[in-house]
C-alpha cells in the first residue's frame, strides 16, 4: 500500500520551511535555472516567492538568460489541432544534417469549420517575449507555450480581422491590435475600426476592468497585408506591419504602419520606390539583425530583401540580394520561404510552406556563402498552414 504524507507530516514541514527560509538571491538564482513550465507553479510555496516569481526583475533576468538559448518555434494544423514545436536553434545550427530533434510540444484544438475558412484565419503572430497570439475564426488566442497556457480574448464579432501583439516595456503590458475593415467602396476602405486588448505583464494582476476590448483612433485609413513584427527596447516597443493605403478610390500606395504600443498611435513609412507588397512579389516583414525588414517571395533559392535604415532620424531603405547555391539540392523539389535571420548569426533560415515527413529546415551562411539543410523528424505528415519564427525565447509570464 503505497504510503500518503498528510500535512501534519513532520518531513513535509521541514522541507518547507528550509524552502520559504532560503534568501531571496538565492531563491532567485534556483527559479532561472528552472524551465519555464515549473516556475509558476512555485508561487505557492511562501509569499516572497510569489513576489519574486511575479516581480518584473525577475521576468526581464529569465528571459535574459533564455535569450542565450534562442529557439525556433514551428506551427501548423493538422487532423483540426494547431501544434507548436520548439527546438533550440544553437543544437540544430551545430548538428549534422542527418540528425533528428526532439522539440517541446503544446497543442491547441481548433474550431475549423472549413465553409467559412479565410486567408488569415489560423494564422499565428511572431513571439513577442515569450508570448504568441493567433486567431480561431472569431476569436483570438494569446498563449505562453513554455508553461502550456492559453487564453482566449473576448469574441471579436467579425471576420476577416487582423491581429498583432505588441510590448510596452516602460507600462509591462501586453497588448494585442485588432484591425477590421468595416466596408469598402470600389476597392478604398470607407471605414475600419482599430480596437486593442490589455494584458498586464507578470508584475501586475490584471484588472476587470481592463478585459475588454478598447476602440482607439487611426488616422490614416489602410488595409494589414502582412504579420506583424514587435521591436522592443528598454523604453519603446513598436509594432511594424505591412499595410496598403486606401485614401481614396484612385489612390492605393504600399507602406509600413507602425503601432507605437505605449501612446497607441500610428505612423507610416514608405517603401522604396517601385516596392509594392500587392504587387505578388513582397511577402512579409522580418527582423533583421534588429532592423525591420521586407522579404519578397523566394523563387528558386533567390529573393530580395530591403532593410529599413534609422527610422527615429530619416528613414531610408538599403537593399540586401541572396542566392542560395545549389538550391535544387536543398530543396528538393519543395516550395520553401525565407523567414528571415537569426540574430545571433546573421544565418538566414528557410522553410517548407507545407510539408510531409520529414519536416526540413534550409540554412545560408551569407559571409560564407554556404548553404546546408536540416531534416527534422518526429512532426508528422500532412502538415498544413506551416510557421517556422525564429530566436523564441522561454518565459514564466502568467496569463
Amino acid at each position: 500500500m503505497k504510503r500518503v504524507k498528510k500535512e501534519n507530516d513532520p518531513q513535509i514541514r521541514d522541507d518547507i520551511t528550509s524552502m520559504v527560509d532560503l534568501p531571496r538571491d538565492l531563491i532567485e538564482k534556483i527559479l532561472l535555472k528552472l524551465p519555464a513550465k515549473s516556475v509558476p507553479k512555485l508561487i505557492v510555496v511562501s509569499k516572497l516567492w510569489s513576489s519574486i516569481i511575479r516581480s518584473k526583475s525577475f521576468i526581464d533576468l529569465y528571459l535574459k538568460r533564455s535569450l542565450t538559448r534562442p529557439c525556433f518555434l514551428i506551427t501548423f494544423n493538422r487532423d483540426d489541432i494547431r501544434f507548436f514545436h520548439s527546438i533550440y536553434q544553437q543544437s540544430l545550427e551545430a548538428a549534422s544534417p542527418s540528425s533528428s530533434y526532439t522539440s517541446t510540444i503544446s497543442s491547441f484544438p481548433l474550431s475549423l469549420d472549413r465553409k467559412r475558412l479565410f486567408s488569415q484565419s489560423y494564422n499565428v503572430s511572431p513571439p513577442v517575449r515569450g508570448l504568441i497570439c493567433f486567431q480561431d475564426l472569431d476569436k483570438v488566442v494569446v498563449s505562453n507555450l513554455s508553461t502550456g497556457q492559453f487564453l482566449v480574448l473576448p469574441k471579436v464579432r467579425k471576420l476577416g480581422i487582423s491581429w498583432f501583439l505588441g510590448y510596452d516595456p516602460v507600462g509591462d503590458e501586453y497588448k494585442v491590435l485588432c484591425t477590421t475593415v468595416v466596408f469598402q467602396v470600389s476597392g478604398a476602405v470607407v471605414s475600419e475600426e482599430h480596437q486593442v486588448f490589455t494584458l498586464k505583464g507578470g508584475s501586475q494582476k490584471k484588472e476587470k476592468e481592463e478585459a475588454t476590448w478598447r476602440m482607439i483612433e487611426c488616422k490614416f485609413p489602410h488595409c494589414p497585408a502582412t504579420k506583424g513584427i514587435c521591436m522592443t527596447t528598454t523604453t519603446t516597443g513598436v509594432v511594424y506591419y505591412g499595410a496598403l493605403s486606401t485614401r481614396d478610390r484612385d489612390t492605393r500606395e504600399s507602406l509600413i504602419v507602425s503601432f507605437d504600443v505605449r501612446s497607441e498611435g500610428f505612423t507610416l513609412v514608405k517603401l522604396p520606390n517601385g516596392v509594392e507588397i500587392d504587387g505578388g512579389e513582397s511577402a512579409e516583414l522580418v527582423n533583421y539583425q534588429g532592423k525591420i525588414a521586407l522579404l519578397n517571395h523566394l523563387h528558386f533559392g533567390k529573393c530580395n530583401m530591403w532593410v529599413l535604415e534609422d527610422i527615429g532620424v530619416k528613414p531610408e531603405w538599403s537593399k540586401i540580394s541572396i542566392v542560395v547555391p545549389s538550391w535544387a539540392d536543398l530543396a528538393r523539389r519543395r516550395l520553401l520561404d525565407c523567414r528571415g535571420a537569426i540574430l545571433s548569426s546573421g544565418k538566414f533560415i528557410f522553410s517548407p510552406v507545407s510539408s510531409d515527413s520529414p519536416f526540413c529546415i534550409v540554412t545560408y551562411d551569407r559571409e560564407k556563402d554556404i548553404g546546408r539543410r536540416v531534416e527534422i523528424e518526429g512532426l508528422g505528415d500532412n502538415l498544413r498552414s506551416v510557421s517556422l519564427f525564429l530566436d523564441h525565447v522561454e518565459c514564466p509570464i502568467f496569463l
